[in-house]
């Protein structure tokens, strides 16, 4: 079977807008994660540093808590959701201007 990056965008996205209070503690986490990865690479979607760094941190906060409630199979996407957020920061300050005029 064939990857569609861009349907996978679609489908996760909507996700994301459909999700009830009652699956985002479950489903939440893994969610943005992707959509992190997503933005952040341009899989799917026009690259969006912003964004995915928006995604990364929801990623974290919702994978902090399943984490700290017992399921610990995520821990490793806990740690993927941060270092993501690593890796923006660095893109965005990469995307800078350079201005002479700072000492």
């Amino acid at each position: 079977m064939q990857k569609n990056e861009k349907e996978a965008f679609c489908i996760f996205s909507r996700c994301m807008q459909t999700m009830t209070d009652e699956a985002a503690p479950v489903v939440a986490g893994p969610v943005y994660l992707r959509l992190g990865k997503m933005y952040l690479e341009g899989l799917g979607t026009e690259q969006d540093l912003k964004s995915a760094q928006a995604c990364y941190q929801r990623a974290e906060f919702f994978l902090y808590d399943m984490v700290r409630n017992g399921d610990d199979k995520y821990r490793k996407s806990l740690e993927a959701a941060i270092e993501g957020q690593e890796k923006v920061r660095k893109a965005l300050l990469g995307a800078l201007p350079e201005n002479s005029w700072f000492f």
